[in-house]
């Protein structure tokens, strides 16, 4: 929802609701992790029809690791995009994932 919703009160409304469910045990700290994990692996897929996903999730990721209920676990695992090197860096033709 906040990476279709892109807008920071929706990340500050989630991250509100997060931090509760997490205190209260509502959502317990595994859930939470393989919940994160999930959305990590669907970034791919996500990213096509949201092209700016990978730095709406990071603000995310930031500001609920700011708020004190993510595991270093979660904040270190955060995907980050690729870059292709393209004909135009001079690469003679090639083309390069990294």
């Amino acid at each position: 929802m906040v990476i279709e919703d892109i807008r920071e009160s929706s990340m500050d409304l989630m991250c509100s609701l997060f931090k509760v469910l997490a205190s209260s045990v509502i959502v317990t700290p595994d859930q939470m992790t393989r919940g994160f994990f999930r959305v990590y692996e669907e970034m791919p897929d996500i990213c096509i029809d949201v092209p700016p996903a990978y730095s709406v999730l990071e603000k995310f990721v930031d500001k609920c690791n700011k708020a004190g209920f993510l595991t270093e676990e979660i904040v270190k695992k955060l995907p980050s995009r690729g870059r292709k090197r393209f004909v135009s860096e001079g690469d003679g033709g090639a083309v390069k994932t990294y």
